[in-house]
């Protein structure tokens, strides 16, 4: 089963491109057995997404901006409410992460790499909307 979580980010957080994010993931991930990253162009997409490959298995990534994020936003505060501890209601930029389905769970740990690397990058909040939660 396929997910996807947001990495909200603040006004804090640097400024982000897909060739900006691509560049620091291959420096990040770069010693990962069986790791490749390629730019692709969905079907009806506006932008060019990144797909991280280990072997087979897929993680797309993009950078976003803009009015549907900050709907998003205001979504997720919505459902989190007043109590998370997060007011994410202005945020305009985020990076979507859609994981690939791993009913094997051979790529567990990919998948906690990848979610490491979003919750470190400065000024970000990572919010999992399967679990209406933040991910700590």
């Amino acid at each position: 089963m396929t997910f996807t979580v947001y990495a909200l980010m603040q006004d804090n957080a640097p400024p982000m491109s897909n060739d900006t994010l691509a560049e620091d993931l291959k420096r990040h991930f770069r010693d990962e057995e069986g790791f490749s990253l390629t730019f692709e162009q969905l079907p009806f997409a506006s932008d060019k997404s990144l797909a991280l490959r280990w072997d087979d298995w897929l993680v797309r990534i993009s950078y976003e901006e803009g009015e549907e994020v900050i709907n998003d936003s205001i979504e997720i505060q919505r459902r989190t409410g007043a109590d998370s501890g997060h007011d994410v209601s202005r945020i305009r930029r985020r990076i979507r992460a859609v994981f690939g389905s791993d009913e094997t769970q051979e790529y567990t740990n990919q998948m906690i790499y990848v979610l490491d690397y979003l919750k470190e990058l400065e000024g970000v909040i990572v919010f999992d909307p399967q679990q209406n939660d933040f991910v700590q």
